[in-house]
């Protein structure tokens, strides 16, 4: 019982979280305090074992160093610990470590999926060159094909992805996620909302290890009935 109660405090976690991060790239500590504080009280009455410790402590790791190194937000990272300490693990799976995966995953692949479409539609349906003012070699060029993509009027959420070095226009692959956002028109990468990617993991994760569960049960019933 207590365990779907953890997992329901940290779907509601995602959800608010996701909802703002969607929104407004911004969100509330309150939702971590909350979330988190009752996830913590949770183990005065179902005291934590030595994996659930180490997941804690593996999920607190992995937040600090990727925010450290600027690869988190500092709401994504405080999204992986207050998850660490709600759900530290769930059926022998290191929740913090599989959602920091499945995250990941998720947040590549829809960055390369958005960043081919806007070239492809602005070479081939605008008829643009893409990428021609740029002095670069070919090997980056191809890399900014999946990478970046020039801003649109309407997109509010993105980080510039060029730069000017000794007046020749550079790529600018790396970017700190607590950078400004761009407003102007220039090539630009993707500000990930990470914490609904977070939301999609955890809620695949949960049903895809209830449905096992479940599958497994009922061949192992029938397996007795036979």
């Amino acid at each position: 019982m207590i365990e779907e109660i953890r997992i329901i405090i940290a779907i509601c976690m995602f959800a608010a979280a996701a909802f703002y991060d969607v929104k407004e790239r911004k969100i509330h500590d309150i939702i971590w305090l909350i979330c988190g504080g009752a996830g913590a009280i949770l183990y005065a009455v179902d005291l934590p074992d030595i994996i659930d410790v180490v997941s804690i402590a593996v999920g607190v790791t992995l937040a600090s160093t990727f925010w450290f190194f600027r690869l988190y937000a500092g709401a994504d990272a405080l999204a992986l610990i207050s998850l660490s300490v709600i759900l530290p693990t769930y059926h022998g799976f290191i929740i913090p470590l599989s959602m920091v995966v499945i995250a990941t995953t998720i947040s590549i692949i829809y960055g390369i999926i958005y960043n081919i479409s806007a070239n492809s539609r602005t070479f081939l349906l605008d008829n643009k060159k893409i990428f021609e003012d740029f002095d670069e070699p070919l090997y980056r060029r191809i890399t900014a094909f999946f990478l970046v993509h020039k801003r649109s009027k309407n997109e509010k959420f993105a980080f510039p992805a060029e730069k000017i070095v000794s007046g020749r226009r550079k790529f600018r692959f790396r970017y700190d996620p607590d950078d400004e956002f761009s407003k102007d028109e220039m090539y630009v990468s993707l500000a990930m909302p990470l914490t609904l990617f977070f939301l999609i993991g955890l809620v695949s994760l949960v049903i895809t290890i209830i449905s096992f569960n479940l599958s497994f049960g009922m061949c192992l019933q029938n397996c007795d009935l036979s």
